[in-house]
């Protein structure tokens, strides 16, 4: 989900990147040549793969990832029979274990009398709010599994850059935006950092594919 947000008012931790190698000359010749003959982006992608990593242009000529899902405004919100099975393991189906769990939570879920088809209700805003500003801004969503995914493969905070020292790219890490925005996303600037870190991911044994995406909100 894009947060809408601009990177030059909320960059919080940043400056991750791509690996100690520079983008071999090859590629980036070829990246070059294809966006100009194409005016796209050049991603030389696994033939196998088991992940995708899809980019999702924003502003200023940024991409912010997402892994394994498309960005999209949000979920849709759940049932309660959903939310509870799906989200807080309750097997409604048992009376007893759904007891428990209403008498556990039903001061901090506002629960009241509850009719005989409330399961098949909507989940309440409030609930659902909290989940979508709580963890699934740093956790569950797909921009958030995609820095978690980036994060762990250990990449040096340092740019990509060609055989002459000049960077072809940043990747930004950024954990939480701002006080009370804990949205954590991952972003690269420019386009031949797209080919690099598909490279890097390829290098690295990851069978993972960058695809390119449209912008939903365009």
């Amino acid at each position: 989900m894009s947060t809408k947000l601009s990177r030059r008012h909320f960059i919080i931790s940043g400056a991750a990147a791509l690996g100690a190698c520079f983008l071999p000359a090859d590629i980036l010749r070829r990246a070059r040549q294809y966006q100009l003959d194409h005016d796209d982006v050049l991603i030389e992608a696994p033939e196998s793969y088991r992940r995708t990593l899809y980019a999702t242009p924003q502003d200023s000529g940024t991409w912010q990832f997402a892994l394994d899902a498309r960005t999209t405004e949000a979920p849709p919100i759940p049932s309660w029979r959903d939310w509870l099975e799906n989200y807080q393991s309750v097997d409604v189906d048992d009376r007893n274990d759904l007891a428990e769990w209403i008498r556990e939570n039903r001061d901090s879920y506002r629960l009241g009398r509850k009719s005989s088809d409330w399961l098949d209700s909507e989940l309440c805003d409030h609930t659902w709010s909290n989940y979508i500003d709580g963890q699934y801004a740093y956790q569950d969503s797909p921009e958030a599994q995609a820095l978690d995914y980036l994060f762990r493969l250990k990449l040096p905070n340092r740019a990509i850059q060609d055989e002459s020292g000049r960077s072809v790219g940043e990747l930004t890490y950024y954990f939480g935006v701002h006080p009370g925005n804990d949205w954590h996303f991952a972003e690269a600037e420019g386009d031949l950092v797209l080919p690099a870190l598909q490279y890097r991911l390829r290098e690295l044994g990851e069978n993972t594919k960058i695809e390119i995406c449209s912008n939903p909100w365009n």
